[in-house]
C-alpha cells in the first residue's frame, strides 16, 4: 500500500504489518511504527494520521470511488460558505457586543501548529490572549509561531516538544507559564492518530489520554492561581458512534469524554472549569479528511452523506466553539460536551 500526502508530497509506503517507509520530497526517508514513533532513517517526522491509514487493513478495499461532482473539497456546494462574523465591536442598537472576557488571559494548545489547534490558537490570540503552542515539527512550529505574532501586541511562547515524552512535555508547560507570566487556559489538542495493532493502541493513549491527564497536571498549580481556569479536551465523534473500524483511536477519545467529566467534578471546588469539544469530520489541506477522500474515497463520501448541514466542518468553527467554552463568558458550564459536527452524529443527546 502506497500512499501520497497531500500536504507535504511524501510517499507513504506500507513496509511490514506495523512499519510505514515514508519518502519526503527532498530524498529523505525513515521507517515509522503506529503514532508517528521514529524506528530508523534520516528522515525523523512523520504524519500520524496518514502512518494509520496506510496500516489499516481495510485500506485496499475502500480505494475506489469517485469524488463529489460540483462541490467543493469539503462537501460545500457552489456558493455556500461558512458564516461571516461582524468585526466591529458594536451592534446595530448601540450596545456592546459579548465580551469573552479573555483580553490579557494566557492560553496553551497543544499540537497547534496546524488544523484545528492552529485554528484555535488563531482565535485566542484574535481575542487578546498571550498563547504558547507546541508541536512535534519545527519548521511548521515556526510558521504558527509567526503567524500569531503577527496577530497583535501578544506573547507566544512555543517549542517543539512530542507530547508523549512526559517529563519534556510537563517541561514545557511549566515554562510556557513562567514566559506568559500565567496560565488560565489549558487546551489538550494532540492525537496520536489512528491505525491497527498494540503499537497504535500505546500511541493513541501515550498521546491522547496520557497528554491530557500529564497536561492538566503540569497545568494546575497556574490554573488554580488564577480567577478563570479552565480545561478543554479536544475529543471526536468517533467516541460516540461507530466510525466504521474498531480502533484505538475512538476508545481513547471516549475515555478523553469520561476523565472530564470527573475532572469537572474534583477541580471546580479549585476554580477550574473542564470540557469538552467533540468535532466531527472537519476538512482543512493536510488534514485527514483529505487523505481519506484520496485514499477511501466511499469512506469520504459516506461521511460527507451523513452531515446534516451538507458539507463537512472547518477548523476555525471548532476553534470558535473552544474558545468561547474556555473563556470566561462560559464561567457557568463545566462537565459538559459540546458536540460540533454539523448534525453527522444521529444519537438523541439526553
Amino acid at each position: 500500500m502506497k500512499l501520497r500526502h497531500p500536504l507535504s508530497g511524501a510517499i507513504y509506503t506500507k513496509h511490514g504489518d506495523d512499519r510505514v517507509l515514508v519518502e519526503s520530497a527532498d530524498g529523505q526517508s525513515g521507517v515509522f511504527a503506529p503514532g508517528a514513533r521514529h524506528l530508523r532513517g534520516a528522515l525523523r517526522e512523520a504524519d500520524p494520521h496518514m502512518i494509520g491509514w496506510v496500516l489499516s487493513p481495510d485500506m485496499q478495499d475502500r480505494r475506489t470511488g469517485t469524488s463529489r461532482g460540483n462541490a467543493d473539497q469539503a462537501g460545500r456546494p457552489p456558493g455556500v460558505g461558512l458564516p461571516k462574523l461582524r468585526t466591529t465591536t458594536r451592534n446595530k442598537k448601540g450596545r456592546q457586543d459579548m465580551d469573552l472576557g479573555l483580553t490579557g488571559r494566557k492560553a496553551l494548545i497543544t499540537a497547534a501548529s496546524r488544523g484545528i489547534g492552529l485554528a484555535i490558537a488563531q482565535t485566542f490570540a484574535d481575542e487578546g490572549c498571550d498563547v504558547a503552542i507546541c508541536a512535534r515539527g519545527e519548521s511548521g512550529l515556526e510558521a504558527a509561531r509567526k503567524d500569531l505574532e503577527g496577530r497583535g501586541d501578544l506573547k507566544v511562547f512555543a517549542r517543539a516538544v512530542d507530547v508523549a515524552e512526559g517529563e519534556a512535555f510537563k517541561g514545557f508547560i511549566s515554562d510556557a507559564a513562567e514566559a506568559l507570566g500565567g496560565l488560565d487556559i489549558y487546551v489538550s489538542n494532540a492525537s496520536g492518530g489512528a491505525g491497527p495493532g498494540e503499537q497504535a493502541w500505546q500511541a493513541s493513549f501515550d498521546v491522547d489520554v496520557m497528554g491530557a491527564v500529564r497536561g492538566v497536571e503540569a497545568a494546575l498549580p497556574a490554573l488554580e492561581a488564577t480567577d478563570a481556569g479552565s480545561v478543554v479536551f479536544i475529543s471526536s465523534t468517533a467516541a460516540l458512534e461507530y466510525l466504521g473500524v474498531p480502533q484505538a483511536y475512538n476508545a481513547m477519545k471516549a475515555a478523553l469524554i469520561a476523565h472530564a467529566g470527573d475532572l469537572s467534578q474534583a477541580l471546580a471546588p479549585k476554580g477550574v472549569r473542564v470540557n469538552v469539544i467533540t468535532p466531527g469530520p472537519i476538512y482543512f489541506e493536510g488534514g485527514s479528511w483529505e487523505m481519506i477522500k484520496q485514499a477511501m474515497p466511499e469512506m469520504y463520501k459516506g461521511a460527507l452523506a451523513q452531515c446534516a448541514i451538507g458539507r463537512m466542518g472547518a477548523p476555525e468553527e471548532v476553534a470558535r466553539a473552544t474558545v468561547f467554552l474556555a473563556s470566561p463568558a462560559a464561567s457557568l458550564i463545566t462537565g459538559a460536551n459540546l458536540v460540533c459536527d454539523g448534525g453527522f452524529t444521529k444519537r438523541m443527546p439526553f
